[in-house]
């Protein structure tokens, strides 16, 4: 197979993967950051800013992934690259969710001792 093509194959895979993630948690991240930033400004930084990152980690060790191995069968390099991407938006979504979790505050229960 055409290396040129199976990196853009490749690249295509990890922004698929990053893509679907963003669709499912783009809502309930814009509703929680609405709670957590001071003002719809901050707000929309952030979730931009999650966006770009999800979108950048994921192919970033996609393509750092690709430039150490060399399969010769392609499924082999499909298969590493769709690891290497969910690896990346595995990492991209605990950094940010450890992040969030600071502002969330677990509330406390009736007729426990403080």
């Amino acid at each position: 197979m055409n290396p040129y093509v199976l990196l853009f194959a490749e690249s295509l895979i990890c922004v698929a993967a990053s893509l679907a993630v963003l669709h499912v948690l783009s809502c309930p991240l814009v509703n929680v950051l609405n709670r957590v930033c001071p003002d719809e400004q901050a707000a929309s930084f952030w979730l931009s800013y999650t966006k770009v990152m999800l979108m950048i980690a994921p192919l970033l060790l996609v393509l750092m992934v690709d430039m150490f191995s060399h399969f010769s069968n392609p499924i082999d390099s499909f298969r590493l690259a769709l690891v290497a991407a969910l690896v990346g938006l595995l990492i991209g979504l605990r950094s940010i969710g450890k992040r969030l979790g600071q502002f969330i505050t677990v509330p406390r229960q009736p007729g426990s001792a403080s």
